[in-house]
């Protein structure tokens, strides 16, 4: 009868080390694949979040100064004035909110203006014109002395309908925004009545009835209701977040709306054309004069003439991951505009706190198509 007999103490041990070493293997590559993992749906964030930037941006900057751009000479650069509810909307009678404080409070008509290194992280702040009412997209001419405390007159009124707003400029440097009356269909009355929220005989102590020299016109913006035309404002605030300010205040509201995360820096760069061919002759600083924001924005002939050589813009935008790496994974720059003149080139600097996050750098440019298609 044979005798039963298990393992020796030195087959147990050489099991057990056997075991712990495929156990420390498994570990090591299920703690690889897991970091691999993280860093790749960190990057794929980033990198989605980048695209829908590019996407919203390129959507909102392309159509700028639809609507007015046609009538460039009278409309660019000029005070707009805005009451909803018979209270003031702009020029704004207080500091617009965060991260938008430092911009001014007059706002004047102009498809784009960089106001630069106003933003949080030293970013640039976009402010941004763009009507939507598709209707012919150029102004046109009021009759001479037909404007009154309710409406004014057109050669036409084919097209417009009860809700829409409409801008309202003459040749003295003077423009409002009116909002069309409810129960109005354009057609063969030259007669445009106004009524409703966006209505006042008298906008920011500029009477409606004054509007009517042999110079005015009237540029239809879009319609409260659908088609809303977009003034706003974009920059990069606290918590790397881009945020938005309507500035016609459409839903009643003058907070700044958070727009997309994840956004540390938005840098702008502007393309001329400085000899009317529409093509693109240079680039520019929107830091420095005569491009800067105070300088295009002073109401003067030769601002205005500048602001109709802007036909495009080229941004970067620096989106961040969420996560932090276990060590630095960015260098302490980030290169912006790598490929332009000297001049143009910014290397951003990164805090040494942020280095163990990852960065990503997009840049785009986007034509500003009715700047390139005025007159």
């Amino acid at each position: 009868m044979n005798q039963a007999r298990g393992f020796t103490l030195v087959e147990l041990l050489v099991a057990v080390a056997i075991g712990l070493g495929l156990t420390v293997a498994i570990t090591v590559m299920l703690i690889r694949n897991e970091s691999s993992r993280r860093n790749l749906t960190s990057v794929n964030d980033a990198s989605n979040n980048g695209a829908y930037l590019a996407f919203a941006l390129d959507r909102t900057l392309r159509s700028a100064g639809s609507g007015y751009a046609q009538g460039w000479k009278q409309t660019f650069g000029c005070p707009l004035r805005v009451e909803r509810n018979g209270a003031q909307v702009l020029p704004s009678t207080s500091a617009f909110p965060a991260p938008f404080a430092d911009v001014a409070t007059t706002v004047r008509l102009a498809p784009l203006v960089v106001h630069a290194g106003i933003g949080a992280n030293g970013s640039d702040v976009l402010i941004v014109g763009t009507g939507a009412s598709g209707l012919g997209e150029a102004p046109q001419r009021v009759r001479v002395a037909s404007a009154t405390s309710t409406g004014l007159r057109l050669p036409s009124t084919v097209g417009l309908r009860a809700g829409d707003l409409v801008a309202v400029f003459d040749g003295d440097y003077n423009c409002m925004v009116q909002q069309v009356a409810a129960g109005f269909v354009g057609g063969a009355d030259q007669q445009l009545n106004f009524s409703g929220a966006y209505y006042s005989d008298v906008v920011s102590g500029l009477p409606l009835a004054d509007m009517s020299p042999d110079n005015a016109w009237v540029a239809a913006l879009g319609n409260v209701n659908g088609n809303r035309p977009a003034f706003q404002l974009l920059g990069v605030g606290d918590n790397n977040t881009l945020f938005s300010l309507d500035l016609l205040q459409l839903d009643g509201s003058a907070s700044a709306v958070p727009m997309a995360d994840s956004v540390s820096n938005l840098r702008a760069r502007y393309g001329l054309d400085t000899d009317a061919d529409g093509r693109i002759d240079s680039w520019v600083d929107p830091a420095t004069s005569p491009w800067d924001a105070a300088t295009l924005l002073n109401g003067s002939p030769e601002s205005r003439a500048r602001l109709s050589q802007i036909d495009a813009v080229r941004l970067a935008v620096v989106v961040r991951n969420t996560t932090p790496e276990r060590s630095d994974v960015t260098a302490s720059t980030l290169p912006l505009f790598a490929d332009m003149d000297a001049g143009l080139r910014v290397d951003l600097p990164v805090a040494a706190a942020d280095r163990v996050f990852r960065f990503r750098v997009l840049e785009f440019t986007v034509p500003l198509r009715n700047a390139m298609l005025k007159p």
